[in-house]
């Protein structure tokens, strides 16, 4: 096997590694952050606006 080959395979088992230690750790988050909504009474209702992006609307002028 070439470097280059074995270079390219341990590159696909390093992504492998990296997505199922990512996966693993947003799984935490998240159960962190239900355990910690449920300690300060915080509903979905509340986060709401602060999870969506808002679009500032550009000012029309007039051009008359």
């Amino acid at each position: 096997m070439s470097k280059l080959a074995e270079l390219m395979a341990k590159k696909a088992e390093l992504e492998k590694q990296i997505e199922a230690a990512k996966q693993a750790e947003q799984a935490d988050a998240i159960k962190q952050i239900v355990e910690l909504a449920k300690a300060y009474g915080i509903s979905y209702a509340d986060l709401k606006p602060h999870m969506t992006k808002r679009r500032k609307r550009r000012a029309v002028m007039d051009a008359s």
